[in-house]
């Protein structure tokens, strides 16, 4: 069974600068990467696994807060970021003749500057969105996101890769503990 995806090849290029006939197999592994690179880290595993779990049934098993969290943060996040990710890489190969630069014939190939730019663009987007994410999961506890568990923790220094980083020491009021909310 192939692995749950947040957001399908046709939301990225539906949704984004990506050509519409490049082929998925060339950008699903920057998707996957992502979910566990940034967005675990981010949720932690225990929310991570919940939402990975319930939003891979169909029709979409989440609701209320997880739903939102999912459509709001999750998949944006997802997105952008993986995007970021496959610019840098697209334009190289590596097959059983070697490693090697495509170069379109009737097209410019853009400098390292370029691509560094249009990555650091949807690298911004992604920062952006997980910003939004630290102000919403303060103000809507989910009793599976704790900063501190046995597996990946969920961490407020996550460093992307849009210059911003995330890694301010916040206030213990930000943890969920569900006997003080009760």
């Amino acid at each position: 069974m192939a692995e749950f995806l947040f957001i399908t090849p046709e939301e990225l290029k539906s949704t984004t600068i990506l050509g519409g006939n490049v082929d998925p197999d060339k950008f699903l592994f920057s998707i996957a990467n992502t979910q566990i690179i940034t967005i675990e880290p981010l949720l932690g595993s225990i929310l991570y696994d919940k939402i990975k779990a319930e939003a891979s049934t169909t029709p979409v098993g989440l609701t209320g807060k997880y739903l939102t969290l999912y459509n709001e943060f999750v998949k944006p996040i997802t997105k952008n970021q993986a995007l970021a990710e496959y610019i840098e890489i697209s334009s190289f190969m590596i097959s059983n003749g070697g490693a090697f630069k495509h170069s379109p014939e009737n097209a410019e190939t853009m400098s390292k500057d370029e691509i560094m730019m249009l990555s650091q663009k949807y690298s911004s987007i992604a920062d952006m969105y997980v910003l939004r994410f630290e102000k919403w999961i303060c103000k809507n506890p989910i009793p599976e996101y704790k900063t501190s568990q046995d597996e990946v923790n969920a961490s407020k220094s996550i460093n992307l890769k849009g210059g911003w980083w995330f890694g301010r020491e916040l206030p213990k009021i930000y943890e969920y503990n569900p006997t003080e909310n009760e």
